[in-house]
């Protein structure tokens, strides 16, 4: 008996001992796993589908990993490109327009607008402080520190692009065997975790409805928001239009202004430049077409099936971002409704 028992904890010891070593080895893989895992959940459904068209599993998870490849590895790189060499130039120059005359310039015109909806106290405390040296030279600090950590990035492009393909075949290789093998690897799992099975099947079924949610509720609102937003920058002829796009995309996970974090102040830019036209339609751009996206697709959320109140929502996706990079918008969810889940079967399977 005591043997058996020896055994026994032998046997678990060396498994929880191998599995930290497993997922030591791992660790430098671990966020393109974490992002193939996600597609697959996304892809999930239209790969169930397909492979009931195709004679296999095998032929649907090929092509649906090099249209993974065409629609959002290629693009992405390309973008991340593009976004780089404008934030550069767009560092440099703000720091120039800071330390020029121009920069004066258009603070008297500021004054003079502003003068016409608030008060002339209000306008003074304002303007004495971004007039300055203290506030001058805490913005010609910061960009100062942008623009060289984006210098230092652009030197090692090299390394930065081998770095970036090389994930994105681990990307792709994962994201492939997940489709294919995915449900065999779910099945052998879910044999070790010590739970009842339809408990087990339910946490599996909250992971995926999160990620579903995430995904369809707020990663696509962002961007339908960032795209709309670059169109309509563009129209009103805002040079780094795909920048500010971007920064909309990330700036739609954060309440209360969302979008309007980054159109409202480039409305404000246009009316300090004289761009009145752009100003104006930028304005309407903002208000009735980026910011109403938000209306129209979040309610997926509750369509799919997650209960979560949307300060919780906000709060899971922004220190996921935090804790774990980009990849947290989806792992943040994830575990907050994981937690909610293990509560709940606490409560169904101990408490009563």
């Amino acid at each position: 008996m005591e043997r058996e028992k020896f055994f026994k904890y032998s046997v678990l010891t060396s498994t929880i001992g191998l599995l930290m070593v497993v997922l030591y080895i791992l660790l430098p893989f671990i966020t393109p796993i974490l992002w193939a895992l996600i597609f697959s959940f996304v892809l999930y459904p239209v790969h169930q589908k397909l492979k009931k068209l195709l004679p296999g599993a095998t032929l649907s998870a090929l092509i649906l990993t090099l249209l993974t490849l065409l629609v959002i590895v290629i693009p992405f790189g390309v973008l991340g490109a593009i976004i780089l060499n404008q934030a550069i130039e767009l560092s440099v120059y703000l720091l120039n327009f800071i330390q020029n005359h121009t920069y004066q310039q258009y603070l008297s015109y500021l004054e003079a607008l502003l003068k016409k909806f608030l008060r002339q106290e209000q306008v003074e405390v304002f303007l004495n402080y971004i007039k300055s040296e203290e506030f001058r030279s805490l913005v010609v600090g910061m960009l100062k520190g942008t623009s060289q950590q984006l210098l230092q990035l652009s030197t090692n492009l090299f390394t930065f692009a081998l770095s970036f393909l090389f994930k994105s075949f681990i990307f792709l290789l994962t994201l492939f065997f997940i489709l294919r093998d995915g449900e065999k690897f779910a099945s052998f799992i879910e044999r070790f975790i010590p739970m009842h099975e339809e408990d087990v099947r339910e946490i599996f079924g909250t992971v995926y409805k999160t990620v579903l949610a995430t995904a369809y509720g707020s990663v696509v609102v962002g961007f339908v928001q960032g795209l709309l937003g670059a169109i309509g920058y563009a129209i009103a002829g805002i040079k780094y239009y795909p920048l500010f796009g971007l920064a909309t995309f990330f700036a739609s996970f954060v309440p209360p202004f969302g979008a309007g974090a980054v159109w409202a102040p480039l409305v404000a830019y246009l009316f300090i430049t004289q761009s009145i036209k752009s100003a104006i339609f930028l304005l309407i751009w903002g208000m009735f077409i980026i910011s109403t996206v938000d209306n129209i697709i979040r309610p997926l959320i509750m369509k799919i099936g997650v209960q979560m109140p949307y300060i919780v929502l906000f709060f899971s996706i922004l220190g996921g971002i935090i804790a774990f990079g980009f990849v947290g918008i989806f792992l943040g969810p994830i575990i907050f409704t994981t937690l909610f889940s293990l509560f709940v079967i606490y409560e169904r399977r101990i408490l009563k």
